[in-house]
């Protein structure tokens, strides 16, 4: 198609060319040719006054003279270069005649050969236009047949052209609607076109317009992408974050915190939360965790609701005039329901599917871990109850049956052998033995008592609760209970022991004081000291260190040292007891 194009233009300016060519040759022709004609006229002038001696010959002489110049001059020397002619072989002619005529002259040729001589000048002249004529002719005919020539190659070149386009327009128009969308072009067969490039037209916008929605529909795709995958990324950190906090401290109160305000900034939620059900409630004291804020849609049919569902939930709940979506997963473990987790937000909140499984995943390790460390604390709380019930048989067995068999013998002794015992004053001695051993058989017993202590799965709260409510019923005693322990984890160690310290003073407190209430306070201070109280308003302990058997205060007091702490048993100032157990858990 280029080629052809290049060939019209070659071939129009071909024609231009010719044109341009006979518009500067044929005026110089013209002015050769007239030139000619005044100087033949001049020279049959005055061949004419020659012949009839109408002039002097001199005056003659010298006019033609003249002429004879002007052949050799600017006006006859283009004539002379026109070598593709006749024209420079008649001007050869001319300039032959003029200088045989001159010749003559000079050699003073009679009257009638100068006057032959002219004739031959004046003939030359006639062959010289007459060339001049015939050269414009050819010329002409030349540059004619040239743009003749071009003007048929301009055609020709024009029908390829046409045939060209028309293969490239009209074909290809045909093969690029054939490629079309099948759904443009049988929506396109329905309506009236003027041509195919109206059609293409038609096709070529509605093109344009799916491609611009294609574009913004992968601009959105690919911003979607790249928040998905921002928010997998996010994921995946929690996740690790997650499973590293709980592999290297395990599951506590502040751990937990911390997971579930990590997963609020994760999500973008308002709230998480985590509410304990019974069994998950040895976690915390608290009935819930949160990372904001107690949850709004907390309610106790939670738990009635998740036993029928075991993934997540929706709901949207109206609280306080505002719509908020709440997502819900169960805890669940193979001892039941430890908790729900528990999300909120703004209702018009939506939730991704990673983001669900996000959530899912982090119930799962929650419950697993709280599943996982209550079970280790079950069992070291089990295998401690068994070591201390071996203990307990133990000293059953060996001790307990020595010290029954020795009061046996006393009693034996004092009654084969009373009056002799009586008259030797021995037996005040006797008597003291036996005190001594029933007060060591009682707290031998009160100890086998405190080693057969079971200690409540559920935590140290239900088993206070159960001893409180155990030395009630023995005594006429109103006890309280301020257990401000929410914050503080304690090992099972530490639970026995503190619950044996409470044990102990308030089976002194039965015996000894005559109090009728009691108060207990556990107390979390801020350095992270756990301080216990047991106050009665009874009448006092005073104790005579020449009386033995202090039992109870040696036990409290060794109970101190194994938790690492001191105990104290001061007066109050309005009567009464307070004992005071200060510590630090491990």
């Amino acid at each position: 198609m280029h080629a052809l194009v290049v060939s019209m233009v070659l071939s129009v300016i071909l024609m231009q060319t010719g044109s341009l060519f006979l518009f500067d040759y044929i005026p110089d022709h013209l002015s050769v040719i007239q030139r000619a004609y005044q100087d033949q006229s001049v020279w049959k002038f005055e061949i004419y006054k020659l012949e009839n001696n109408l002039n002097d010959k001199s005056v003659v002489f010298n006019r033609l003279n003249d002429s004879l110049s002007e052949v050799d001059g600017p006006v006859y020397y283009w004539a002379r270069n026109q070598k593709d002619t006749g024209l420079a072989k008649a001007y050869k002619n001319l300039e032959t005649a003029h200088h045989d005529f001159a010749n003559a002259r000079v050699q003073g040729y009679s009257k009638e050969v100068m006057l032959e001589k002219g004739q031959r000048v004046i003939k030359a002249y006639d062959g010289f236009v007459s060339a001049a004529k015939d050269d414009v002719i050819i010329k002409q005919s030349i540059v004619s047949l040239l743009q003749f020539v071009c003007l048929f190659l301009v055609f020709c070149i024009g029908a390829c052209i046409m045939l060209t386009s028309w293969s490239i327009l009209i074909n290809r128009l045909g093969k690029i609607i054939t490629i079309m969308p099948n759904d443009l072009i049988s929506g396109s067969r329905n309506n009236q076109y003027d041509d195919e490039f109206e059609m293409l037209e038609k096709l070529t916008s509605e093109m344009s317009v799916r491609l611009e929605g294609i574009q913004v529909e992968t601009k959105w795709i690919n911003k979607a992408s790249a928040e998905k995958v921002r928010k997998m990324i996010l994921s995946q950190d929690f996740l690790f974050k997650l499973a590293k906090l709980i592999g290297s401290s395990g599951l506590s109160e502040l751990t937990i915190k911390k997971s579930l305000y990590s997963l609020e900034k994760t999500l973008g939620v308002s709230n998480v939360a985590l509410i304990f059900s019974e069994n998950g409630s040895r976690i915390s004291a608290q009935r819930a965790l949160f990372s904001s804020y107690w949850p709004l849609s907390f309610d106790e049919g939670m738990f009635d609701e998740s036993t029928n569902s075991l993934s997540v939930s929706h709901a949207t709940k109206l609280i306080k005039g505002e719509c908020v979506q709440c997502v819900t997963v169960p805890l669940q473990s193979p001892n039941g329901w430890l908790g729900i987790l528990l999300l909120e937000t703004e209702a018009n909140h939506y939730f991704e599917d990673t983001e669900l499984q996000l959530f899912e995943v982090t119930a799962q390790m929650l419950a697993l871990s709280m599943g996982f460390q209550a079970k280790e604390q079950e069992g070291r709380r089990v295998a401690l109850l068994e070591e201390r019930a071996v203990i307990a048989r133990e000293l059953h067995d060996s001790l307990a049956q020595s010290l029954s068999y020795m009061k046996f013998q006393l009693a034996r002794l004092q009654t084969n052998f009373g009056s002799q015992l009586i008259e030797s004053g021995a037996d005040a001695i006797v008597t003291d033995m036996r005190d001594g051993l029933d007060n060591a058989y009682r707290e031998l017993r009160e100890l086998l008592t405190t080693f057969r202590v079971q200690m409540d799965v559920r935590g140290l709260d239900h088993v206070l609760e159960e001893a409180i409510a155990e030395f009630s019923q023995r005594s006429s005693l109103n006890i309280m209970l301020d257990n401000r322990l929410q914050e503080c984890r304690l090992s099972v160690n530490e639970e026995f022991h503190l619950l044996h310290v409470v044990r102990e003073a308030l089976s002194n407190i039965v015996r000894h004081s005559g109090a009728k209430k009691v108060t207990i306070a556990l107390v979390l201070q801020s350095t992270g000291d756990v301080i216990v109280t047991v106050d009665d308003d009874g009448k006092g302990v005073v104790f005579d260190q020449s009386k033995p058997h202090h039992y109870g205060l040696a036990i409290m007091t060794e109970r101190a040292c194994c938790l690492g702490g001191t105990i104290e048993i001061l007066p109050r100032r309005r009567g009464g007891t307070r004992i005071r157990l200060l510590f630090h858990p491990k």
